[in-house]
Formats: structure tokens, C-alpha cells, sequence
């Protein structure tokens, strides 16, 4: 693996000959420069952010003719205004409707979702005196979460489910799924029933930008809803981010990210299918792998070879790879975690073996999985936690899409007889220096002083 400079950078770069993936060095010393560098080179287009606004100012004009309008130019489907929307009865109907294995599956994805979930909430649900009074945490549910699920050229069902679960488990009053209209009624048949397994009560048919504008600004046939949660591609996103001073929104989730750290005994014919099934969702995506020293990354090379070989020309894997993969070769662990941590992956698989103690020292993805048995399609599909995880290195920032996401946690404080006295004594000082006699003087009356 030859390689040259970055130019602009310490590190060291070439394209391996067989992929065109990115091959680069990594230390200590270059480690975060290295991994800014190719969140930089996976950048948004600039012209973007001005399409996104033409389509969120056109939705809030045009309403339901909007939609309708860029469903057709945009999705490549002609609807009529009433099938905009479609009921939970809908739903439950292309539920029954399914064979019994699929509805088996929804199910069983939906009970693994809902334990893990509900653990979480009771957890929140905290209870404790303070020396003076009692505090009550309780997680409030919000009134109406929106929910955009990506689609288009495919289905996720499991998408769904991670995004309506835990709204579900949170007891939000109103949950709305958003996604792109299907062309054909298979597809549509698993997105109703899959929304309602995950307990949505209406469907709107609307992709991209458009979706979000709906969701935040509502339109003759949509209700604005108070949060806007979910993943997309960049121009629901972006779509997100503009519409985030007025409705609540979550954090970034855009394309599909993998992180691979490997050593030379790593599994490496399961690894090429990782990086691969995690790239197949579309061409943007960003898969790449940190190997502790040569050999490890020349068998990784090798394997990704032979995987992508195998596929069809037009695969959005075969893109993916060849124009946006990498593979740094770290000199120590150190170096390989600084990295990791600095581009904060949405996935990062751990298949080096390393203690309990030096994992640790990777505290920055969406999700992290390690040993010999880690697999992102597991974690996408089984594990429980939410595969919607936060892209674009915002997991340095916070983990994935949980029940808390739709909730308000809010403390209820009961004073006991003569707590008040007592922050009097204690922090009545504190008061007069921030200068609020009106303050001091509540605080005074609470304690009974004054008063009678």
C-alpha cells in the first residue's frame, strides 16, 4: 500500500489500486487532522441549503397543492389530495392483510423495541427527599411527535418501528409518520402495516423537505405537529435544522455511517459484508475502517475487494466504497481511538481484541458494538436500542433516538414545614448579593416571617 500526502495535512494518502478507497496513515500526533479531513470531504453541497428554503417557503404557501405538486415532480407519484393522509384504520387493514411471517417479524422487532424502552423510562421515573423536600422527576409525554421515515426507492419497516415505539412507550398523544409516497402498492402495503405495529395513528404520504415543512408548518390536510424526529437524506436534514426555531427537532441522521476497527485476527470474511450491507443503503453513505498495523489492513483491503467485486455494477455499495471509503493504518490504539472519537461514527464496530479497559478510550458513535460476533444489520434489526442514531460526527454530542426524545421530564418539588426557613438561612446571602430584595422578601414570607 503506497502512500502519499494529504495536502492539507501530516498524514500520509493514496487510493488503493483494486477500490479507490482512501488509503491513509495515523498517529497520535494526526489523528483528529485526519478524520476532520474526511468529514470535510464528505461535505453538503452549498447550493443546497437554498433549495431546502424554496421547498419549506413553497409548502407553507401552497399547502396540500404543494405536496401534491412536488410528489409528483420530485417521488415520481401522481396522488389525489384525499389520499395525502391515511387513517390508522387503513393501517390496521394492510396489517391484517400481511402472510404471518411478516407480521411475526414486525412483532417481534416491535416486543424488543418496547422492553428496552420501557426499562428506560422506568428509570426516569425518579423519586427523592432532599433534606427539606421531596422531588419528583416525571417524564411528561409531549402532545404530538412527527416522525419522517425514509423511503422512495425502498421500505423500512424497521425504521418505523424504532421511530413509533418508543413514542408509544412515552404515551405521546398524537404520533404522525411522514414518508415519501410508494410507487407501488406492495410497498405501501408494508409501510401502513408496519406504522401500525408501531403505533401511529396516521400516515402522511410526503418525502424530503416537503415532509418537514408539513410537519412543522401543517397544510390543509396535515397538523402541525410540537417535535420532528427521525433519519434522512441531507435535504431532510437541512430541512430539520431550518425548521428547528420553530418546532422542537432531534439532531442530525442523515446518511449511513460505519466505522470498522480492526487487528489481524479480526474476522475478516464477515467484514467486507459489513462495510458493504451498511453502504447499500446509498451511494452518500460513509463507511471506512482504522486497522492497528499493515497486515490488518492489507486483509481488510483484500476481503472489501472481493465483496465488492461480486456486485452489480450499479450497486450503491460498489459507488459508495470506491468514491467515499477509507481505511487509516494506526500505529497504536491510541491513535486508532482519537480518530474514532473525533469523527464520532454513527456505527463503530470493534472487532480488535482489546480489555474492557481500552475500550473505554472509544467514547464517541452513535452505538458501539465489539467482539467477534459485532454486526451493524444485528444492531439495525435485533439488539433494541434505536438504530436512529446522529450522523455527521454529532454523536460527540449525544447517543441515539430513546424514549426521551419523546418526552419532557419535568421535577415536582413539594417544601416540607420549615425548608424555607432553612434555604433562608442557608443561601439568603446569596440572594442580597445578586441584589432581588423581592427575592429575599418572598423567600422571607415562605419562611413565615412577615406574615400575620
Amino acid at each position: 500500500m503506497r502512500r502519499d500526502s494529504w495536502p492539507t495535512s501530516r498524514s500520509s494518502y493514496s487510493r488503493s489500486r483494486r477500490l479507490g478507497v482512501r488509503v491513509t496513515s495515523i498517529s497520535r500526533s494526526n489523528a483528529e487532522v485526519v478524520a476532520e479531513e474526511v468529514r470535510r470531504a464528505s461535505g453538503r453541497p452549498p447550493e443546497l441549503r437554498e433549495r431546502v428554503r424554496e421547498i419549506l417557503e413553497s409548502v407553507r404557501r401552497g399547502g396540500d397543492a404543494s405536496l401534491l405538486r412536488l410528489a409528483e415532480e420530485l417521488d415520481g407519484v401522481r396522488l389525489a389530495r384525499n389520499e395525502l393522509v391515511s387513517s390508522r384504520q387503513e393501517a390496521r387493514e394492510a396489517f391484517e392483510r400481511l402472510s404471518d411471517p411478516m407480521r411475526a417479524a414486525l412483532l417481534a422487532l416491535r416486543r424488543r423495541i418496547e422492553r428496552y424502552e420501557r426499562g428506560l423510562l422506568r428509570r426516569l421515573n425518579l423519586r427523592a427527599s432532599l433534606g427539606g423536600c421531596r422531588v419528583w422527576l416525571r417524564p411528561a409525554p409531549l402532545d404530538s411527535v412527527g416522525c419522517y421515515a425514509p423511503g422512495g426507492h425502498a421500505s423500512y419497516p424497521s425504521t418505523v418501528l424504532m421511530l413509533g415505539v418508543p413514542g408509544s412507550v412515552a404515551g405521546v398523544e398524537r404520533l404522525v409518520l411522514a414518508t415519501p409516497p410508494r410507487r407501488s402498492d406492495r410497498d405501501r402495503e408494508i409501510v401502513l402495516a408496519a406504522a401500525y405495529a408501531a403505533g401511529f395513528g396516521e400516515v402522511v404520504w410526503a418525502g424530503g423537505a416537503q415532509a418537514i415543512a408539513a410537519l412543522a408548518y401543517g397544510t390543509e390536510s396535515v397538523r402541525p405537529v410540537s417535535k420532528i424526529l427521525g433519519p434522512g437524506n441531507a435535504y431532510v436534514q437541512e430541512a430539520k435544522r431550518l425548521v428547528g426555531g420553530d418546532v422542537g427537532t432531534d439532531f442530525p441522521a442523515g446518511p449511513t455511517e460505519l466505522l470498522l476497527v480492526v487487528d489481524s485476527e479480526s474476522p475478516f470474511r464477515q467484514l467486507g459484508y459489513e462495510l458493504a450491507a451498511q453502504a447499500e443503503h446509498s451511494p452518500d453513505t460513509l463507511v471506512g475502517a482504522v486497522a492497528l498495523g499493515e497486515e490488518a489492513g492489507e486483509k481488510l483491503l483484500q476481503e472489501v475487494s472481493r465483496v465488492v467485486m461480486e456486485l452489480p455494477e450499479d450497486s450503491p455499495a460498489k459507488k459508495s466504497i470506491s468514491e467515499r471509503g477509507y481505511l487509516c493504518i494506526a500505529d497504536s490504539l491510541e491513535a486508532a481511538a482519537l480518530f474514532a472519537n473525533r469523527m464520532a461514527p454513527e456505527h463503530l464496530l470493534i472487532y480488535a481484541k482489546i480489555g474492557s479497559k481500552s475500550l473505554r478510550l472509544f467514547s464517541s458513535a452513535g452505538v458501539v458494538s465489539y467482539g467477534a460476533h459485532a454486526s451493524s444489520v444485528y444492531l439495525d434489526y435485533f439488539a433494541g436500542p434505536s438504530h436512529v442514531l446522529p450522523t455527521g460526527g454529532a454523536a460527540r454530542l449525544r447517543g441515539g433516538l430513546t424514549v426521551l426524545d419523546y418526552v419532557r421530564l419535568v421535577p415536582y418539588v413539594r417544601p416540607l414545614r420549615g425548608s424555607a426557613g432553612e434555604a433562608l438561612r442557608r443561601v439568603g446571602p446569596l440572594v442580597e448579593a445578586e441584589g432581588l430584595p423581592i427575592h429575599l422578601e418572598a423567600l422571607r414570607r415562605a419562611a413565615g416571617y412577615g406574615v400575620g
